[in-house]
């Protein structure tokens, strides 16, 4: 009776030296990480965005290429990739104050934006582009833009490059900004406004989706020494850890085709 009385106290040590690893593990798997729970890679983002980010039909699963991206990271990483959606005039706030570990969510990296955040390495090229109804009249130039209604996505690069354009003179216009970029091809199509100004990737994913409905009629990339936007991964300023882990995700999926097979399903 005694020895197995000592047989299961010496069990229950085991068990308990096991378990306490087992935290210790967990842990350091978060500290190596640099996230803010182990085993979890939590994504900042707006879901409402197509093709990087929106609800299918069902209206509670998210799609888009940025999610497969988020999913394809977190594999790589080791750990499960959870999205928290969030207001886009309040993503960067969010990741300030650790509601969650990176944002991937279309993020035009900027001077202004690094500033605050660090980027990983660019994983897609994007330009500002007029989207009209197909059959309208074709706009060809920002300029082209003079006396129309024109919607846009507040608090993006859209609607600096907009602005600015009509704050040094360049046009008149009247602007319609959003908070989602839905709502704009919603009122495009609905004739309410006659263009929308927005990222090439989103027209492109619109017109891939509804060839009969839009088209494409200027791209910044045909105006002299433009220079194209790049998306990339956003985390905050001095994490190191979970920006070397991004960086060789990306890297591999570059290499192994992954990145290509994103691109190629979703534009």
């Amino acid at each position: 009776m005694l020895r197995r009385i000592r047989i299961i106290i010496a069990l229950s040590l085991i068990a308990s030296i096991l378990s306490s690893c087992g935290t210790a593990a967990a842990s350091a798997s978060a500290a190596d990480l640099g996230l803010l729970k182990s085993g979890v890679l939590q994504i900042g983002c707006e879901i409402g965005y197509p093709p990087f980010e929106y609800y299918a039909d069902d209206g509670t699963t998210a799609i888009g290429f940025d999610v497969d991206l988020g999913d394809a990271i977190a594999q790589e990483i080791g750990v499960k990739a959870v999205r928290i959606d969030t207001a886009w005039d309040g993503i960067f706030a969010g990741l300030s104050a650790k509601k969650y570990d990176c944002v991937i969510s279309a993020v035009t990296i900027t001077a202004d934006r690094q500033q605050t955040m660090d980027f990983s390495t660019p994983y897609i090229e994007n330009w500002q582009s007029i989207v009209v109804k197909k059959g309208n009249t074709p706009i060809t130039s920002v300029k082209g833009l003079d006396g129309l209604k024109v919607a846009y996505q507040g608090s993006t690069t859209s609607d600096e490059y907009l602005n600015n354009e009509i704050n040094t003179g360049v046009l008149t216009c009247q602007t319609f900004p959003y908070d989602k970029v839905l709502n704009c091809f919603d009122d495009l199509n609905l004739g309410r406004v006659d263009a929308v100004i927005c990222d090439s990737t989103v027209a492109d994913g619109y017109i891939s989706r509804e060839p009969d409905k839009y088209e494409i009629s200027w791209l910044q990339s045909s105006e002299p020494g433009a220079v194209a936007e790049t998306f990339g991964v956003a985390v905050n300023k001095g994490n190191d850890k979970l920006l070397n882990a991004i960086n060789d995700a990306l890297s591999k999926m570059d290499q192994n085709g992954k990145l290509d097979e994103l691109r190629k399903n979703w534009f």
